[in-house]
């Protein structure tokens, strides 16, 4: 009985260690992998910046120095976007997430921190666009003092109240970051792949509220 007994431990010892090996080999070409392919500069750019809409390295939540932005909502003026958080300034990988939705720049607040978190995003005159996304900020300049903003992170929404909207030549449309209280800044251009002139909509908190689910 003590034999048997004693065979059977010994069986599912060496399993449980074929199984724990097999994880680790696996583990190991995955790690040489990546690294070859980084080495050789063949890791697409949109994973060296921005896993999905999260930047790389970085959770959802931030360990209470506040949360990304993941979607936006305006009703009055028919907005309703995605929202995505590169990590790099670099102006051809911002283009290429402005082909998604709205934009937050790398360096700005985010939500439920002070500062001023800083959404940027396309709009067009053309009524029948290819991609949507040359919508994202359409009727922007319709907006007026007091109109509501919700933004979403995965657990919460932030209600911003719009106190101004402006129309800035593009060397005047500078958004300050280190503002007091907790604003949101919207920008879109005036006319659809023109950089003379932005929108800019300044806003600032109003209410905080978790999603219900």
């Amino acid at each position: 009985m003590d034999l048997d007994k004693n065979k059977k431990i010994h069986r599912k010892w060496f399993a449980d260690k074929k199984k724990l090996l097999f994880g680790l080999d696996f583990i190991l070409v995955l790690i040489i992998t990546f690294s070859t392919l980084y080495l050789f500069d063949l890791v697409p750019e949109e994973f060296k910046n921005v896993i999905g809409r999260y930047p790389d390295g970085n959770s959802k939540e931030l360990g209470g120095r506040g949360e990304m932005p993941l979607s936006i909502k305006i009703p009055s003026i028919g907005v309703d976007s995605q929202i995505y958080n590169p990590t790099s300034t670099d102006v051809n990988i911002l283009d290429s997430y402005l082909l998604k939705g709205a934009v937050r720049y790398p360096g700005s607040a985010l939500l439920g921190t002070s500062g001023n978190v800083f959404l940027f995003g396309h709009s067009t005159g053309f009524k029948i666009v290819n991609n949507q996304a040359f919508k994202t900020f359409n009727g922007l300049k319709n907006l007026k003092m007091g109109d509501l903003i919700s933004v979403f992170s995965d657990k919460n929404e932030y209600t911003y109240k719009v106190l101004n909207v402006k129309l800035e030549g593009v060397d005047e449309a500078l958004v300050k970051f280190d503002v007091t209280g907790k604003k949101l800044t919207l920008s879109t251009c005036n006319t659809f792949g023109a950089k003379s002139e932005r929108y800019v909509v300044e806003s600032e908190l109003f209410n905080f509220k978790p999603i219900a689910k």
